[in-house]
């Protein structure tokens, strides 16, 4: 979910009385339960030691064919 998605989805919650908010709580986790095995994305912006040894080997090999 992008972070547009997350703000647009809060402004929504916001002008909701408190009982409808409950009731999308409740849908939303009924959800996470109908699709919990499905992948989880990583959205995050952090870099892993997978994603930089990643980067490095295909800068490298891009480099090395462009030669």
């Amino acid at each position: 979910m992008t972070n547009t998605q997350t703000l647009e989805i809060v402004d929504l919650l916001k002008s909701l009385p408190s009982e409808k908010v409950s009731e999308v709580k409740d849908f939303a986790l009924f959800l996470r339960e109908k699709y919990k095995n499905t992948e989880v994305i990583d959205e995050s912006d952090e870099w892993s030691d997978d994603d930089l040894q990643n980067a490095v080997f295909a800068s490298t090999n891009y480099a090395e064919v462009t030669k």
